[in-house]
Order: C-alpha cells, then sequence, then structure tokens
C-alpha cells in the first residue's frame, strides 16, 4: 500500500499518552515560539495589503490573529500563516531545511475553530505535534534530495497540516487518504521568490495553509482523493522529489512524533544558513571588535548558503528580504549593534550607508568544499584587521538548534522582542502561562482569546 495510509494511519490513532515529555514539552515551546512571531508579523510589509485584499471573501469564521476581526477559515489560514512566516523568525528543521509550524499551525487553528472548538489542550497538543512530526517527516524522507527549486517548508509542511487536522477531526484512515490526495493535487512552491527578494515568499506557506482548509472540507465532504498519493506514477515521490526519497526514515520512531524535539527555535529574525554566521558576529563584537577594526572578512559556508543568502548586499536597491536573507548584511548588524533584532529589518536601518556600505565592500562570501552542500556548518571566518593582524574563527553549531539551544533567558527575550515591536496587547507572561496549561487539559479556547 501507498506511504500515505502508513501516515493516515498513525496520523489518526495517537493519543497525548504516546508522546514523550519531552515531546509535548519542544511542542509548546514551538507554539509558544511561532505565536509570538505571528503577533510581531502581522504590520510586516504586505499584511495590510493582504488584509484588504482577502477581505472581499467574508468576515466571519476563524480568528485572524492579531486583532483584525473574523474570516473564513481558508482565509485566515491565509492571513495567519502570512503573519507568522514574514519575519522569518519562525522556527526551522534545519536538516531539510523548512520552517515546520509556518503552515500546519495556522491551518490547524482554523480548521479547530470550524470544527474542533470543544477539543482541549491534550486534544490540540496531538493534533500539533501529529502534524509537525509529518512535515519533518516527509521533508527529511525527500526535502532536497530531489530539488529543483522547490520550497520545501509548504511541499512538505501542506502534507503535515493534513496529518494534524485529520487527528483533530478524529477521521478514519480513508478519509485522511483522500485528503493527503487532495493535497497533493494543489501542492507547489517556488524558491524563486527568494533569489527575487519579493515579498512573496512569506505568502508560500499562507497559500498552502489555505490549501490544506480546502482538501480537508473536500475529504470531510466525502469527496475522494488520489489514493497512492506518495508512491504513485505522477505521486509525491516522482513528481517533486524526482523518485529521491528515504521511504525507511518514514517508519522511524514514527509512532511518538519524537521528530518535533528536533525543531530549532531561531534566535534571529533572518534565514536561518545566516545564524552560524550572525554567531560568529556576535563572537567578535563581544571580543570588541567593531566594523571599523575590520580591513576584511572572507566567510566561508556551504554551496546552499552561498545560493540562498551569499549574494552581494546593496543597500541602495535591497528591501527587507534581500535584508532576511543576506549573510553580509545580517553579520554587519551583529559586528556594529552586539543584537540582531527584529527592528533591524524596516526599510530606513537597510538603507544605513554606514552598514550597507560595509556589508558591500568588506564581506566576501565563498562555498568551501569542506562544508556540506546543505549544510549550515562548519562556518568560518578569516578576518584581516585594518591594523593588519589577521584571525580565523569557526563555529561547528548553530544557535537555536538542539545542539545548541536558547537559554530561557535568550527565549524570553525573543518573546519580548516580537510583543513589544508590534505593540501587541498580549503580555509575554500571559502568553506563556496559557500556553503552558494545554499539557494539562487546559484551554484552547483561552489561548484563542489571546490571538483576537
Amino acid at each position: 500500500m501507498d506511504l500515505a495510509y502508513r501516515l493516515a494511519s498513525n496520523a489518526v490513532s495517537r493519543n497525548f499518552a504516546d508522546l514523550r515529555p519531552a515531546t509535548v514539552d519542544a511542542t509548546v515551546d514551538a507554539l509558544v515560539d511561532s505565536i509570538a512571531c505571528a503577533l510581531a508579523g502581522t504590520n510586516a510589509p504586505g499584511m495590510a495589503q493582504a488584509r484588504d485584499a482577502m477581505s472581499r471573501w467574508g468576515e466571519a469564521g476563524s480568528t485572524i490573529w492579531g486583532g483584525f476581526g473574523e474570516a473564513p477559515a481558508p482565509v485566515a489560514a491565509f492571513l495567519n500563516a502570512g503573519s507568522m512566516h514574514s519575519l522569518d523568525y519562525d522556527d526551522t528543521d534545519d536538516k531539510v531545511p523548512l520552517h515546520a509550524n509556518s503552515v500546519v499551525l495556522p491551518a490547524l487553528l482554523a480548521d479547530l475553530q470550524e470544527n474542533r472548538e470543544d477539543c482541549d489542550g491534550h486534544e490540540f497538543l496531538t493534533a500539533l505535534a501529529v502534524g509537525l512530526d509529518g512535515a519533518m517527516r516527509v521533508g527529511r524522507a525527500g526535502g532536497p534530495k530531489g530539488s529543483r527549486g522547490w520550497n520545501y517548508s509548504v511541499i512538505s509542511g501542506g502534507m503535515g497540516a493534513v496529518l494534524a487536522i485529520a487527528r483533530l477531526r478524529r477521521w478514519d484512515t480513508k478519509t485522511t487518504v483522500s485528503a493527503l490526495g487532495h493535497q497533493l493535487a494543489q501542492t507547489a512552491g517556488s524558491l524563486q521568490s527568494i533569489i527575487d527578494g519579493s515579498l512573496a515568499k512569506r505568502f508560500q506557506p499562507a497559500l498552502m495553509a489555505k490549501n490544506v482548509i480546502l482538501s480537508a472540507a473536500l475529504a470531510g465532504a466525502g469527496v475522494d482523493g488520489p489514493h497512492n498519493v506518495f508512491e504513485g506514477k505522477a505521486g509525491f515521490i516522482n513528481l517533486y522529489q524526482d523518485g529521491q526519497f528515504d521511504r525507511d526514515f518514514i517508519e522511524l520512531g514514527l509512532g511518538e512524533c519524537m521528530l518535533v524535539e528536533d525543531l530549532s527555535l531561531k534566535p534571529y529574525p533572518a534565514c536561518r544558513f545566516t545564524h552560524a554566521p550572525i554567531d560568529l558576529g556576535l563572537q567578535l563584537h563581544a571580543q570588541g571588535v567593531r566594523p571599523l577594526d575590520i580591513k576584511h572578512i572572507r566567510i566561508l559556508v556551504s554551496g546552499q548558503a552561498v545560493n540562498m543568502v551569499g549574494r552581494r548586499f546593496d543597500a541602495a536597491t535591497a528591501g527587507v528580504v534581500d535584508a532576511q536573507f543576506s549573510i553580509a548584511y545580517t553579520v554587519t548588524v551583529a559586528l556594529e549593534r552586539g543584537a540582531v533584532r527584529i527592528a533591524d529589518f524596516s526599510e530606513e536601518i537597510i538603507r544605513d550607508s554606514k552598514v550597507g556600505a560595509f556589508a558591500a565592500e568588506k564581506i566576501t562570501i565563498e562555498a568551501s568544499d569542506s562544508v556540506p552542500h546543505l549544510g549550515m556548518v562548519p562556518v568560518s571566518f578569516e578576518v584581516e584587521f585594518a591594523n593588519g593582524e589577521r584571525t580565523t574563527i569557526n563555529t561547528e553549531t548553530v544557535s537555536g538548534s538542539p545542539e545548541k539551544r536558547m537559554t530561557p533567558q535568550q527565549f524570553e527575550t525573543k518573546i519580548a522582542d516580537c510583543l513589544s515591536y508590534n505593540h501587541t496587547h498580549v503580555r509575554a507572561d500571559e502568553l506563556v502561562e496559557t500556553i503552558r496549561q494545554l499539557p494539562k487539559g487546559g484551554s484552547v479556547p483561552a489561548m484563542l482569546a489571546l490571538l483576537s
């Protein structure tokens, strides 16, 4: 039978008691992180225009997070996914890479408000863990092994979101496979928006979250979808993976949803491939080094990092997405300011001539043969100082990863940065406490009330 049946039967049979305590903790932390990122991003460039464009399709159904009323579930899922992803501060699975929650959580909560408002914290967290694990599992089994420029946050995230909704609604395997089949028919997502520095990048998870709601609606109404979802002639593996897919990986720890424990929570609001270089930039800043002290930095990274975030930075023409996807810009900010915060990605700050000139003229980014093509580490800096001295520094880990978690204080700082940046009415302690009640069977409506 097709892999869809295995994924579906596992998803709908999972219970809260199946989840390891570490998995529950990771799911809760990722939920706090994701909602904080979403509340910070509701007024990011493009979001007001998106809300205006979507308003013609109705104003009732599911919550638009951040105090913007309600909309039909597909529209709410779209807008909430857009706000969550707009600052590029949301979680990642570094081994693909993909943003797991960017599709799963907005789709799940929008569907919940229409179909399962009665569910408690245990039911919700189980569905969320199932969805995140599913997105990561499909992403790791395939991912860039057969990449032609697909965006794996949305390619894999849509499948995970369908599994989450199936668990939430307590569907049977057959209905779940149909929903996965409908999702296959709607799966898409290109990296071209990153290459072009387009705001469309932040709306790709949004489009997929909307599609997930439609897939669930069709399957829930009894409309059958294709059932050879993954292994069919024109299925997911052949169509999106060029046949390159690790089927055995799907089975590893499937019943425990434990991949959620591998999610990285990002300490900086920029592409994940910039994070290890930012770490080194902050290391230099902590040692008292500033841009004026440096003649040149040669940064050695992976081939994929060069492709994604290694282009020359031009402050005169760069937009927000260009800055979020620039090692040169983010490292310069780290060196100059000793932190990389949301406010560093406003149009005004990006145009800072001092930062822009250093990023354009003093930093060279190259691919190293010693770094795996898709790797985020190791990263090396070869630094030439203005006084003629030279030094080399490197890192083998990335902040926010399972190997180098943010400290509780760093996590609190991130949440505070998110909630204060957008002047949200939600307090950090209120958000954290409400979500941390969910593993005790706490109220999902109480969490939704904060989002409204």
